[in-house]
């Protein structure tokens, strides 16, 4: 299915963020921070929440590096969405609210845009079980791969989302909001 696609965002360095972005946290995908850290940045701006990294590239070929950065961008009530959405794939198979059996993603519609959330295989790296948080009216963007057809689609593993504290602090986050910080 085709979705209308919203402008990206800009980019944003998770050091120094615009004025306006409040840093509500920060997490580390340990899987995929073999040869450097891989931190990730979140922050409300604009009733949204804005996942950011920063990531050093080396230069090939006596080329300077520079920095990489990815970003996905949500509404910010999609935290608690995203946290409840799933918290139903754990649902008993008969429970109404569970996920259909056989159905790895569920999509709805959260302040204007289409969020879902995917069971993937390898959502947090080779063998590593996982999700994915999609923004289907978004178009993935990194000034590390060339913008394409594909929709914003940030994935974690199961390791970080449920043992190193991913999950937690989207809680956190959907908490917050609901308590009118932001």
């Amino acid at each position: 299915m085709s979705y209308p696609k919203l402008t990206p965002w800009p980019f944003i360095d998770p050091e120094s963020p615009p004025s306006g972005y409040v840093k509500v946290g920060e997490s580390i995908d340990r899987a995929q921070s073999k040869t450097s850290t891989k931190l990730w940045h979140f922050f409300v701006a604009d009733r949204h929440l804005i996942i950011s990294d920063k990531e050093w590239l080396k230069g090939f070929n006596d080329e300077p590096g520079e920095y990489g950065h990815s970003q996905y961008e949500y509404p910010i009530s999609g935290a608690r969405w995203f946290v409840d959405t799933v918290e139903r794939f754990f649902l008993p198979p008969d429970h109404s609210n569970a996920v259909p059996r056989g159905e790895i993603t569920v999509e709805e519609e959260v302040d204007g845009e289409i969020l879902g959330v995917t069971r993937g295989v390898a959502s947090g790296g080779d063998y590593i079980p996982g999700y994915s948080f999609d923004n289907l009216n978004r178009i993935e963007h990194s000034t590390v791969m060339p913008e394409g057809p594909f929709c914003q689609m940030f994935e974690m593993g199961d390791p970080w989302l449920f043992q190193d504290g991913l999950f937690d602090l989207f809680k956190e986050i959907a908490e917050r909001h609901e308590k009118g910080e932001f």
